[in-house]
């Protein structure tokens, strides 16, 4: 989001204002911190969980992170619409602005990257396994021969 104030030329002002709003959302809570939740309420007991869990663990969190520490005093919530959330938070913050409800938006998604999560999808039989041995040719949704999810990771 950093860069995307920088691109436009925002000012603080701009950002943190009634007119400026915030649609960003994730396919799920972060497995992680749900699996750490469990194993800790296995281990310790209910108060070792701690109310801090729940901004970690819940569908809103990249929104309500965002949100907060750019200041977003517009409208801001999260969508999940699995792997066309990104897209329909644009589409839905288009509208905003469209709308004339906001002048200026920002919009988008983040994923928690965690292992369990491949395991679920692996299970599913939904990440591919034909191009192993050369995974820059795994994804193919265009070809005749499509062959399932490829999970890829950018750097913050």
């Amino acid at each position: 989001m950093r860069d995307a104030i920088a691109d436009a030329g925002l000012s603080p002002e701009q950002v943190s204002n009634l007119r400026t709003g915030l649609i960003a959302g994730s396919g799920g809570g972060s497995s992680e911190w749900q699996i750490g939740a469990v194993d800790l309420l296995r281990e310790r007991g209910v108060r070792k969980v701690g109310p801090y869990m729940v901004p970690r663990t819940m569908c809103s969190t990249v929104s309500a992170c965002l949100a907060t520490a750019y200041q977003i005093k517009g409208v801001s919530y999260s969508l999940s619409a699995a792997c066309a959330t990104s897209a329909h938070c644009i589409g839905a913050a288009a509208d905003m602005i469209r709308h004339g409800a906001q002048d200026i938006m920002f919009a988008g998604g983040g994923e928690d990257l965690h292992w369990s999560m491949s395991v679920m999808f692996d299970a599913m039989g939904a990440l591919s396994t034909s191009f192993n041995e050369t995974p820059a040719s795994a994804s193919r949704p265009s070809t005749t021969t499509p062959s399932h999810a490829v999970r890829t990771s950018m750097p913050n």
